[in-house]
């Protein structure tokens, strides 16, 4: 027995009272517990504590993110589109302004021209009626048109050498300008000259005669007149040049500005002075960036140059950008205060949680250690509020609960309940405090002592509502069968707990004692384990680290936490072992509740392993494998071992024709099967999608495990739908060398296998040349992007034929990459890295503009029958954007319907043929006929080709060669012509490289044809050639 004694306590009655049994009862002191009343009643309840709910300054931090992302994307798409508009408006408004101008200078210059045309034609008129006269009747009708026309200085008739024939001065440099370009009634425009006053004259120049000359002089100053007042914005300029970029007059920011004279570099696209054009750049005269429109279209081989301020254009568009980088910025302010602030609420929460928590579980241990229960009186309607030491003490179920005031009055002693219910009525209904004593029965029949105390909780409580406490002080009232009653309450308690219980001897390590719950979890009767350790629930490999942490044990030191136990019948079960340490008959035990948590660690055991594991399989992932093989490693320095990388050809394929049960269960055959083999040599891993890792511990096993791998994938799956062959690539690693890791070495191993997918074949060693061939392709993959930008594809067409009149009814344009070293990429090379990249759709766009471009070509040449086919990959078909684009181009070029045709191969359709499907039917809304290329040697199927919108099958050269002597090939021909024309289909055969071939073909009912038999692929300039030849 041990005493403890209470701080308050004085006499032998008390002292009793306070005394404990081996069970470890806490202090029963009424008046020690009476004190804890009010605050136990405003605590929580530990069912009552609210739950923990996940962050919503993390998901709010998340979308806050997307959104911001979305915004800040749209808002540049937005500004880009923005600027790109206002630079083409100012394009647009240059080059309307440099028309302008150049036609207001036609005019100008048409008048002059007309007005010396009428001096010459006077002239030939006054040598005729009065020649003695002519020549004084010359210079009165030149003064005349002089001083009608004030922007002229003067007009003088000029020889061939420009020696002056009238008054005025002549022009020795007149046969260097005027002469070479002499054309009848055409006024011709000279250089200019100083006027020795800082001005300019422009010279002009009119036949006169069989080689004489009208020479004028014109002020420059009458151009920039003319453009003076034109509204060209504050960066703005119109400059008028001649054909050699000297400026016969500029005007800018509204003001003329002193820049005739001096001579510019014409842009190639006018440097003959004739002809519009619009482009952006650096002014040569002032620096300004501008977008400058040229016109040169009046005939005088002057050219006139308008250009709008980059600058000034863009401004109201800077502003623009400075309001979308404001929004931006308080977007992501208000995002970020908005994130701090729930943050900050959701510690705060936290912090109140873990308090409430905190004084719940303080309420508990207090509750648990003083053997003391709490109350609350919760409604009018008497519905009290329980612990479950409350529930317990009243021999209900040891838990949290709301009951009826009757489940409890009911249990008191018949001669104790009329004086309760008086006592507790009063305190409710004038709030003075509740302090009585009574008896309940229990249901095994025996009595209990409770003493149970309240008052109004705290201020502010209406009037009955009380709370308060309960304990039970049988042992006072019953001081002589206090440690009987007591023994009994605990073995009810002992023996009626659902967790297993017992008591062991800390020095024997021998069971004392055990409840019902622990013979039904682990099997032994009671006797059974009254003759036991608590070793022998442990598996052996555990008694160890039990002993160990039994001598580290000090005290009252628990050794809890989770265990391993075996049943008697030799299953486990994992517990989490709850122990005290107490004194049990004069002797030190432990005090120890066992709780099954079996399940939640087969859950965590389960989520381990999903981790580690491809679900579907059942294997290791390959990251998984990859660790233990490192770890393997650096454990057994120089320890080699073999990889095998299996990977499953065409299993892809499966879902979408046989089911997907059956490919999963094709999946997991396989598996099972690969398994056996990883078990045999070592270990086994599964890579999505459809690849297997095996790994040969023993490297020298490579062999064997090759040869079983083999074995196990030539066998068929047989499913309901019969035995499905499969075949499978395999790659062999060995390694690692110095310096690599497991991933390295797989990584061989799947090089190995990509190479045997290639070649087709069944199994390939690993060699440094794969990985050599490897990165020659990434570098290829890299200068593919930039063979877009530096326009290193080409198309060449091949002619397809008719072959009822050998008649030319279409091409099929061909991609080739010319490298700038000179060769070709084959395409078999760079068309699935172009699909792999994601290339193929850039490049596709290209070869559609380019066939439309071909096509207007053939056109042009007489040959607008001729059709152009172009291939389509996978990745552009079930994209969503062809029938636009094919739209967009045939709009663009002006192509009628069925000038563009579309190949597709058979795995392309297959591949997701209700998505194929649609986008064949907006083609051919858009006038695009349909084939399907090398058909016969892909997935073929009746199904898509009655369903689907086609137009021509092409038959693959693989059947075309030698049909005229291979009856196998003849019969496959006849086959598939049959089946087209069964289906309304035409057929071309592909790969006609004999006369026999064709004539065979044409014999058997086959449409068209195309070969190097009757051509290979050439540019276009080479076909357009050949069909001239041929015509």
């Amino acid at each position: 027995m041990r005493w403890r004694r209470c701080s308050r306590s004085t006499g032998h009655e008390q002292g009793e009272h306070h005394r404990q049994n081996e069970w470890g009862s806490g202090c029963a002191c009424c008046g020690c517990l009476a004190r804890l009343g009010p605050a136990l009643g405003k605590m929580p309840l530990q069912n009552e504590m609210p739950l923990r709910s996940a962050g919503s300054a993390a998901m709010v931090r998340t979308v806050g993110v997307v959104l911001g992302v979305v915004l800040m994307v749209g808002l540049a798409v937005l500004l880009l589109q923005d600027r790109k508009a206002r630079i083409d408006a100012a394009h647009r408004q240059s080059l309307a302004l440099a028309t302008g101008v150049d036609r207001l200078l036609y005019f100008g210059l048409r008048n002059l021209e007309r007005a010396m045309a009428g001096i010459s034609a006077d002239a030939e008129v006054f040598a005729t009626t009065a020649p003695e006269q002519a020549q004084a009747l010359l210079v009165d009708g030149v003064e005349g048109v002089v001083s009608r026309h004030a922007e002229l200085h003067s007009i003088v008739l000029v020889d061939a050498r420009g020696q002056a024939m009238t008054s005025g001065e002549g022009d020795p440099d007149l046969p260097g300008w005027a002469t070479p370009m002499r054309s009848a009634g055409r006024l011709l425009v000279g250089p200019l000259q100083a006027d020795g006053d800082g001005g300019w004259w422009l010279r002009l120049a009119f036949p006169f005669g069989q080689d004489q000359w009208l020479l004028s002089r014109l002020h420059a100053s009458e151009f920039e007149r003319m453009i003076r007042d034109l509204d060209i914005g504050r960066d703005g300029s119109v400059t008028m040049l001649d054909q050699l970029g000297t400026v016969l007059a500029r005007v800018q920011n509204g003001g003329n500005v002193d820049f005739a004279g001096r001579r510019i570099q014409l842009p190639d696209q006018v440097r003959d002075a004739t002809g519009t054009a619009s482009l952006r750049m650096v002014s040569q005269l002032d620096g300004v960036e501008r977008t400058a429109g040229f016109s040169g279209t009046n005939g005088y081989g002057v050219l006139v140059a308008a250009g709008i301020g980059l600058d000034e254009a863009l401004t109201p568009w800077m502003w623009l950008v400075a309001l979308a980088s404001a929004i931006v910025a308080l977007y992501w302010m208000g995002l970020g205060y908005l994130v701090y602030r729930l943050a900050t609420g959701e510690r705060a929460r936290d912090a109140l949680l873990d308090e409430l928590e905190a004084q719940a579980d303080w309420l508990d241990q207090a509750q648990q250690a003083a053997s003391t229960g709490v109350w609350r009186l919760e409604s009018d309607d008497m519905m009290i509020r329980v612990s479950a030491h409350t529930a317990a003490i009243f021999g209900l179920a040891p838990e949290a609960a709301v009951l009826p005031a009757d489940r409890f009055f009911e249990r008191m002693h018949p001669e104790d309940r009329a004086r309760v219910e008086q006592a507790f009525a009063e305190s409710r209904g004038s709030g003075t405090p509740y302090l009585t004593e009574y008896r309940v029965l229990l249901d095994d029949g025996s009595e209990r002592w409770i003493s149970a105390r309240g008052g109004v909780a705290g201020s502010g409580r209406a009037p009955g509502r009380l709370a308060g406490t309960v304990v039970d002080i049988t042992s006072r009232r019953l001081a002589q069968a206090r440690i009987e009653r007591a023994e009994a309450q605990f073995r009810a308690l002992f023996e009626r707990n659902p967790l297993p219980f017992w008591v062991f001897d800390v020095a024997t390590l021998r069971f004392i004692a055990v409840n019902q719950a622990a013979v039904a979890a682990y099997g032994y009767s009671v006797r059974e384990f009254l003759e036991k350790t608590i070793l022998d629930i442990r598996p052996p490999e555990d008694r160890p680290a039990l002993m160990g942490a039994m001598r580290q044990r000090t005290g009252d030191q628990d050794v809890d936490g989770v265990w391993t136990h075996v049943r008697k019948d030799g299953s486990r079960l994992d517990v989490r072992i709850f122990s005290s340490s107490i004194e049990f008959g004069g002797r030190p035990a432990r005090l120890v509740l066992a709780e099954d948590i079996s399940d939640r660690m087969t859950y965590e055991r389960d989520l381990a392993w999903r981790a580690t594991h491809d679900s579907t399989t059942g294997l290791e992932t390959v990251e998984a494998l990859t660790d233990r093989l490192d770890r393997r490693a650096a454990d057994a320095l120089g320890a080699r071992y073999a990889v095998a990388y299996v990977r499953l050809r065409e299993l892809e394929l499966v879902a979408p024709t046989l089911g997907r049960s059956t490919s999963e269960l094709l999946l997991r055959e396989m598996a099972e099967r690969i398994s056996l083999v990883g078990e045999t040599f070592g270990l086994a891993g599964y890579w999505p999608s459809e690849s297997f890792v095996v790994v040969a511990l023993d490297a020298s096993r490579r062999h064997e495990m090759l040869a079983a791998l083999e074995e196990a994938i030539a066998m068929p799956v047989h499913t309901e739908g019969g035995a499905h062959p499969v075949e499978a690539s395999i790659g062999i690693a060995e390694g690692p060398e110095p310096g690599e890791g497991a991933e390295q070495v797989i990584g061989h191993a799947a090089l190995a296998a990509l190479k045997a997918w290639q070649e087709q074949t069944q199994a390939l060693p690993y060699d440094h040349a794969m990985a050599e061939e490897a990165a020659e392709r990434l570098a290829l993959a890299r200068s593919l992007r930039d063979a877009i930008d530096n326009r290193e594809f080409e198309l060449h067409y091949q002619p397809i034929r008719r072959l009822e009149d050998n008649r030319l009814v279409s091409v099929e344009a061909l991609l080739r990459w010319r490298r700038p070293g000179g060769g070709h990429v084959p395409p078999a090379t760079f068309i699935p890295l172009a699909e792999a990249s994601g290339l193929i759709v850039p490049i596709g766009r290209w070869v559609l503009a380019e066939a439309a471009l071909g096509y207007r070509r053939l056109a042009a040449h007489g040959h607008g029958d001729v059709a152009v086919a172009i291939n389509i990959s996978a990745v552009q078909l079930l994209g969503d954007g062809l029938p636009d684009a094919i739209r967009s181009v045939q709009a663009e070029h002006g192509l009628p319907v069925g000038a563009l045709h579309v190949e597709l191969t058979e795995s392309v359709v297959v591949r997701r043929p209700q998505v194929a499907r649609a986008r064949m039917l907006e083609l051919r809304s858009a006038g695009v006929r349909i084939s399907i290329d090398d058909f016969g040697t892909g997935f073929s199927s009746m199904a898509y080709l009655r369903n689907l919108p086609l137009d021509c099958l092409k038959i693959d050269r693989s059947f075309v060669q030698n049909v005229h002597a291979d009856e196998r090939n003849a019969s496959i021909c006849r086959a598939l012509i049959a089946l087209a024309r069964g289906l309304g289909l035409g057929t071309i055969a592909e790969g006609v490289e004999r006369e026999e071939e064709l004539e065979w073909l044409r014999r058997n009912g086959c449409e068209q044809a195309q070969g190097y038999h009757l051509g290979r692929p050439a540019p276009l300039d080479d076909l357009l050639q050949a069909l001239r030849a041929a015509a």
